[in-house]
């Protein structure tokens, strides 16, 4: 009995043994498969090291209702939440959680049609009663991008992949406005902190945040669509300004860094020894005029002699930020673009003749607000406008550096006569079309070109109300539009599938990897 006790338990301590002996194995395996990548913590395999990003201007929040600014729609639109008609890289809509859509003959009725077996992060199904859910509470809860929704009387959902959108007068530009915040698709089962959580439909959720600092996304492993993210984790650093942003590029902090703004491209090539690469955006910068009443820019001679004094050629190809020139208010990226450099072609004799028309005490106090980030151009656009100065007239502009805030502050308040501004969106043109009254910029016939573009029924006229009012407001030289701004980055050759235009708005990053 006692041999028979004791072969027992011989045989449970080799038993215990095999066993903690495969413990120790498995866990083992686990530890080197993290460490190299191999398993995400989900648990399903990934592959290739995290992806680090750097970038300028953190988002404050992650909560995207609410927070204002493109930092926020750069890291999270396209990666974490989806939106219901997508972009591509030349700014065309595409198919997105809308896999078609239709608009009625009048233009009061728009019908989404949804892709089906759409799933959020956590599992939930995506159908229509959540796109209704979104869309009325991003109306009632007036989240940034709302006021992009006003032509929506109702919305319905009489089946779980069609969302009907009745209008109360057409608008060209709702579906525009449904590839951005107010596309967005929200959870209506979601119980977050949308401070410091995110959920959403896309190929990335949120893994970890820090505020300032950095955010981590990982590969949803529920994502609906058929092909997952590329790449395992991705970590977006942010950086408090282009110098540092620089130096980790240099030193192999990130792997891709942007926007480079105030660096050449061969100055980015030699200073981190990556590639420098420069995409298309929709931003422009200008020199915009106080159009009132008491300011020697409300006439058009004046607007127009300025315009023919700048050589816009030679200031887009100095500039380091500039992808090209422009003439007037829709960019290269957007419905309805013209190139429009010709209407005013630099011409000195030709803006001296028309300002001896003027005494030389008609410009008195040109004040000439300047961004600080601006002051090379500035100082560029100072020289080119005292060249229209003569025996019979003065131009000489009382040039101004300020901050942000300032010159935000001054604009508002009518205090200038001159100013450097940038803009950034497609059709971006409040400045010109009546809505946004800080120019004081009046002309009837442009404007109402520019209603009838927004209320046109199919795309096709739309672009070309829109190339109509471009051309009356460039003609009326209400502003010298000066180029389309670019986005330099620096990229390290290893890295493959990064989105190139547009990406100091949208970044998408789902078929982004890193060769080993």
């Amino acid at each position: 009995m006692t041999k028979k006790k004791h072969g027992e338990l011989k045989r449970w301590a080799a038993f215990l043994a095999i066993v903690a002996a495969l413990f120790s194995l498995i866990m083992l395996g686990k530890s080197v498969a993290q460490r190299s990548g191999v398993l995400e913590s989900t648990g399903l395999i990934g592959s290739g090291p995290s992806i680090d990003v750097g970038l300028l201007n953190a988002p404050a929040s992650l909560d995207i209702r609410t927070e204002p600014g493109t930092a926020i729609e750069q890291a999270l639109i396209g990666n974490v939440y989806e939106t219901l008609i997508g972009r591509d890289q030349n700014n065309r809509l595409i198919p997105a959680l809308a896999d078609s859509w239709t608009t009625s003959q009048d233009g009061l009725t728009v019908t989404l049609h949804l892709r089906g077996n759409v799933t959020f992060s956590n599992g939930d199904t995506l159908d229509g009663e959540d796109v209704v859910w979104s869309l009325k509470q991003i109306i009632s809860g007036t989240y940034v991008g709302h006021e992009r929704l006003n032509a929506i009387a109702a919305v319905d959902s009489d089946r779980a992949n069609r969302v009907t959108l009745t209008l109360r007068q057409p608008d060209a530009t709702l579906l525009r406005a449904l590839s951005g915040r107010a596309g967005i698709v929200y959870d209506r089962n979601a119980n977050i902190d949308y401070a410091t959580q995110a959920l959403g439909s896309g190929p990335f959720t949120v893994g970890a945040y820090r505020k300032g600092s950095n955010i981590t996304l990982k590969r949803n492993a529920h994502y609906w669509g058929a092909r997952k993210a590329a790449s395992n984790q991705v970590m977006l650093h942010y950086y408090p300004n282009e110098s540092t942003l620089m130096n980790a590029a240099a030193s192999n902090e990130v792997v891709m860094a942007l926007p480079l703004e105030h660096t050449s491209l061969t100055d980015i090539t030699k200073k981190t020894g990556l590639k420098a690469v420069q995409g298309s955006s929709t931003s422009k910068v200008m020199l915009v005029f106080n159009c009132s009443t008491e300011s020697p820019m409300s006439d058009l001679r004046t607007r127009q002699s300025f315009r023919y004094l700048i050589d816009t050629a030679a200031i887009a190809s100095s500039a380091t930020d500039a992808k090209q020139a422009l003439g007037g208010p829709i960019g290269p990226l957007e419905p309805g673009y013209e190139d429009l450099t010709g209407v005013y072609p630099h011409d000195q004799a030709k803006a001296a003749q028309m300002l001896t028309y003027y005494s030389t005490r008609y410009f008195g106090d040109l004040t000439f607000l300047v961004p600080q980030e601006y002051q090379t151009l500035g100082e560029q656009l100072n020289e080119y406008l005292k060249q229209g100065t003569s025996t019979l007239t003065a131009i000489n502009p009382d040039m101004q550096v300020v901050d942000d805030t300032t010159l935000n502050q001054r604009l508002a308040s009518g205090d200038f006569k001159l100013a450097i501004m940038t803009v950034s969106g497609t059709d971006n043109v409040d400045l010109f079309n009546g809505v946004n009254n800080t120019l004081q910029y009046q002309n009837g016939n442009a404007q109402e070109a520019y209603r009838n573009a927004a209320t046109a029924t199919t795309s096709d006229a739309y672009a070309n109300g829109m190339k109509q009012f471009a051309s009356m407001v460039s003609q009326d030289a209400a502003a010298a539009w000066l180029y389309e701004r670019g986005i330099n980055m620096a990229v390290s050759g290893r890295l493959h599938g990064y989105p190139v235009n547009m990406t100091d708005e949208l970044l998408p990053l789902k078929d982004v990897t890193l060769e080993k």
